[in-house]
Formats: C-alpha cells, structure tokens, sequence
C-alpha cells in the first residue's frame, strides 16, 4: 500500500484543527528524532524547534565546542519550512531559498529556533528565523522561500 503524503495527513489534521496531531508526527518522525530536535506548534503561526540534548555529533567538526553549521541549517531548514504548514491544504511544500546570517557561535547547550511568516506572494511564502542559545540570546538570523502547492 502506498504511504499519503505528509501534505494529505496535515491537511486532514489541519481541517479538524488538531495541531497536537501535527505535532506528534513531526516529533515521531526519524529525521528529528536522529537530530535531536523537539517540535512545539503551541502558536502554530510561530513553530518552535529545540535541540535540548546536545551530542557530539551537533558540535563543529574540527574540535570546536559551539554547534556546528550544518545542524544550525537543518535546524533553520525545517523552522522555517514549518511555516508551510498553514497551507498544506494547498499541497506539498518545500523550502526553496535558505539565507543564514551568523551573527555569534551558538554555544554548546541547548538551543531554538523561533519562525514566522513575513509575507506570501503567490505560491511563496516568505519567512524568517532566529536560533537563540541556552541564555535565551539571538545567535543566528534566517530568511526563507518556501514552495507551497507543488
């Protein structure tokens, strides 16, 4: 039997408003789990991603003991690429421009990511997001296209 979408099961929770639902799939999901992150759509127009257990495998590559960039971009990838989820009903949706600005190492402890909407034009959404460290200050900025209805 063929797996539905992600879209299709989003978009039925989405029509009975079960954001807990949504929620538990993304937090179930093997990608996540791997990394390490936590998902909170308790504002689902403001999407939440924690790292909370930091792992050898989230710090830099050659030693460093700040987070390393490529979690720092999954972290932001998929931050930003919740802010689809209002539109799911509209199809699959996808991140299509990723813009990082580290402003300051993310310490080793943990972490969030905070997202938004800005604006939609057409089939694009506009989005930004910040990483705050474990002192709950702003590290690193992104923006984002995400594709919806393809």
């Amino acid at each position: 039997m063929k797996k539905k979408p992600t879209s299709e099961l989003i978009s039925k929770h989405l029509t009975d408003n079960n954001w807990g639902e949504i929620e538990a799939h993304f937090n179930n999901a093997e990608f996540t789990s791997h990394m390490g992150i936590t998902i909170s759509l308790d504002d689902p127009l403001a999407p939440k991603c924690m790292v909370k257990k930091i792992s050898a495998f989230h710090l830099g590559g050659i030693g460093q003991d700040f987070i390393n960039g490529a979690i720092i971009s999954a972290v932001l990838d998929l931050a930003l690429g919740l802010t689809g989820l209002q539109h799911a009903n509209k199809g699959n949706f996808a991140t299509t421009n990723l813009n990082i600005d580290i402003a300051k190492a993310v310490q080793n402890g943990q972490f969030y990511a905070l997202s938004k909407c800005n604006h939609t034009i057409g089939k694009d959404l506009f989005s930004e997001a910040t990483i705050y460290d474990c002192n709950d200050l702003p590290c690193v900025y992104a923006t984002g296209k995400i594709r919806v209805g393809i």
